[in-house]
């Protein structure tokens, strides 16, 4: 892809300095939040990405799915977003997953999840807990116009069992109308508050292990 050499990051580094981050990045779900997160992340000067979806690109993605355009429809997620990075020239080694995660996968690293079920973060959540290869988790979830992000380390017993109180069966998640399901902005505003995350994690700061957004109201907490 595209070359460091050709990359000053001076203005950034004390706020994320790619040199200092060693860890590949899993995306896990390249939808509405994966695919926004991918173009804040090369940004940042991220090295190593894996990319793990198993779907397609479909019309109704291209509003709310910030990278693809109607010429990708068709093509594997992953695929689609390959091509996006090629064209940024990002300085990133991109491998590509067309498969599910499930609680037997390897993975190491940073990882994000950006699924639609509570199934699917089961199984990537019962791949990372007590992982010692995984020093920070990120788990976006998007309803609407509300959305909630949860980070944590796996491996701190405090944090996993606060963790663990928001999995639940997919049956207790909320109901949405067809028509309010999804837009092109909560992914966006999510996508960068894990990107925020990212940056005090890599500076061993603290970091909010629950952040929620109404952004029909305006209202913001974190705790």
């Amino acid at each position: 892809m595209g070359s460091r050499l050709n990359v000053d990051y001076r203005d950034q580094r004390a706020i994320f300095d790619p040199d200092k981050f060693t860890w590949p990045v899993h995306v896990i779900g390249v939808g509405g939040i994966g695919s926004a997160l991918l173009y804040p992340l090369v940004k940042l000067g991220v090295s190593q990405l894996h990319l793990w979806d198993h779907d397609a690109v479909e019309p109704h993605n291209i509003p709310a799915q910030l990278i693809y355009r109607p010429s990708d429809v068709g093509l594997n997620k992953v695929e689609a977003a390959m091509h996006f990075l090629e064209r940024q020239e990002a300085d990133c080694k991109v491998v590509q997953h067309e498969e599910y995660v499930t609680s037997e996968t390897a993975l190491e690293g940073v990882v994000f999840s950006c699924v639609d079920s509570m199934s699917s973060r089961s199984d990537i959540w019962e791949a990372v807990k007590y992982n010692p290869l995984v020093p920070f988790y990120l788990d976006g979830r998007i309803g609407g116009e509300q959305l909630q992000l949860l980070c944590v380390n796996p491996s701190n017993f405090d944090e996993t069992e606060f963790y663990e109180k928001w999995l639940f069966p997919d049956s207790e998640g909320m109901e949405l109308p067809c028509a309010a399901r999804t837009v092109i902005h909560p992914a966006g505003v999510l996508a960068n508050l894990m990107v925020a995350q990212l940056t005090l994690f890599l500076r061993e700061e603290a970091y909010k292990l629950n952040l929620t957004a109404h952004l029909k109201a305006m209202q913001f907490a974190a705790a």
